[in-house]
């Protein structure tokens, strides 16, 4: 049965086989995964949005820059995405020298399918993991830095008290509530208060 492709993550492939990525990038599109390819590191730090969940398939040997070398760009440039790498010719030396750089996976060419779409599972919800753990992270360490009468007024908002309700509960004015509740969104980075019920449920 194929997956919703909205439900998965985004699949990345870098490799100058254009033959290997059109056939890797079908498997995956029928698996229901989204998928951007890309036939070298050059259009792939040009053209891809770092911020976008999933994981990086990437050659290991590549014209101009190779895997390991943008590997390691990667690394300098805080991208966070596990990376699989696959190659025709794998050593010790080579698997060493990768996963002594933060690779998630070596895969030898011909890839297995199954392999492959079982290390594609496991490298995304690796970066889910990472990327909640994150999340909460820094919602933490925001919301430690409201005071407690502005967690008091956040916390009422979220039972779904108005401003008006929440300043008779305080036995504040209904001016201060609403001057508490601004400094609060604006320390917490947050425009409404759906927006800390979606963070603490993401």
């Amino acid at each position: 049965m194929k997956t919703n492709k909205t439900e998965k993550p985004t699949v990345r492939i870098i490799d100058d086989d254009l033959d290997l990525l059109e056939g890797l990038a079908y498997m995956l599109e029928e698996e229901g995964w989204q998928v951007k390819t890309y036939p070298n590191a050059d259009s792939f730090l040009t053209l891809d949005d770092p911020e976008v969940p999933g994981c990086l398939i990437l050659d290991y040997l590549m014209p101009k820059v190779n895997g390991v070398e943008l590997q390691k760009q990667l690394k300098d440039k805080g991208f966070s995405q596990p990376v699989i790498f696959l190659t025709a010719h794998a050593d010790l030396d080579m698997a060493i020298s990768v996963f002594t750089k933060g690779a998630f996976h070596l895969l030898k060419k011909p890839v297995d399918p199954l392999t492959l779409l079982q290390t594609i599972e496991e490298a995304t919800a690796k970066d889910k993991n990472a990327r909640s753990e994150s999340r909460y992270s820094n919602f933490d360490n925001r919301w430690s830095l409201l005071s407690q009468r502005e967690r008091q007024v956040i916390e009422l908002a979220m039972q779904g008290l108005m401003n008006y309700q929440i300043a008779e509960r305080l036995n504040l004015s209904e001016r201060t509530i609403e001057s508490h509740r601004f400094n609060a969104y604006k320390k917490l980075g947050i425009s409404a208060i759906e927006d800390i019920k979606r963070l603490r449920n993401d």
